[in-house]
């Protein structure tokens, strides 16, 4: 899996069943059914209601690689978004899209519950932001999270600073033209996955009190905990033959 696309994002709370609906029958099935997609997993923010803090919904491909989302495929399903697609995006609110490589991991099993890092998270072309990848990388190894069973370091392919080439997966989505506002992205992605609630919040409260892990955070990163909700495997998928 050197390869993740992460969303992080809220609906209008009024089409939530609509959103449910076409999120597990359309769009899960038909983007993990796309050649170089490993899996994709949604979760959501635990004991979510209309006062939730944001973002409520947060879901990861696992890719080969980047280069999966170049191909005429995935490309074609981007340009070309079904009705249901055009009407669901038009009710998504605070998007983060990210494109990112693997950089480095530790663990092999998955966990339910996760806490996300969003590095470096742009706002906007004019305000570039960039994570120090490399001292990340160097924390993660030396102080990891010790309640995790899991963790893995991403960076982005749509936010690096010596990127001088502009590729399919270096431009924004197509799809975002159906979106409201612009969406934003992360320079840096550090997904924790744990297996107990209790595990994660030991991550939230001690593992991001460490004086080296709060000497890289910096105010714009956002950090947020989730719980797996589904996970849709692409052999499963081929087996049933979607």
């Amino acid at each position: 899996m050197n390869g993740l696309l992460a969303v992080w994002n809220d609906c209008d709370h009024g089409v939530l069943d609509k959103y449910e609906h076409w999120y597990m029958n359309e769009h899960l099935p038909d983007r993990v059914g796309l050649p170089g997609v490993q899996q994709g997993v949604r979760y959501e923010t635990p004991n979510p209601s209309p006062q939730t803090v944001s973002p409520r919904f947060f879901t990861s491909y696992d890719l080969d690689d980047v280069s999966v989302l170049e191909a005429p495929a995935y490309q074609a399903a981007l340009r070309n978004p079904t009705p249901d697609t055009q009407f669901i995006m038009a009710h998504f609110k605070n998007m983060c899209r990210t494109i990112a490589r693997l950089v480095s991991h530790e663990g092999r099993a998955a966990g339910a519950w996760v806490v996300t890092l969003r590095l470096g998270q742009l706002q906007g072309a004019d305000k570039p932001r960039y994570a120090d990848i490399d001292a990340w990388q160097k924390v993660l190894h030396a102080h990891a999270p010790a309640a995790a069973c899991r963790w893995r370091l991403y960076e982005s392919v749509l936010a690096a600073p010596t990127s001088a080439q502009v590729s399919p997966v270096g431009e924004p989505s197509p799809e975002a033209r159906f979106r409201p506002g612009t969406d934003s992205v992360a320079h840096g992605v550090v997904v924790i996955e744990h297996l107990r609630a209790s595990d994660a919040d030991q991550t939230l409260n001690d593992w991001l009190s460490l004086p080296d892990v709060q000497a890289l955070l910096h105010p714009s990163d956002r950090v947020n905990d989730f719980i797996e909700m589904t996970r849709l495997d692409s052999r499963a998928l081929a087996q049933i033959g979607y």
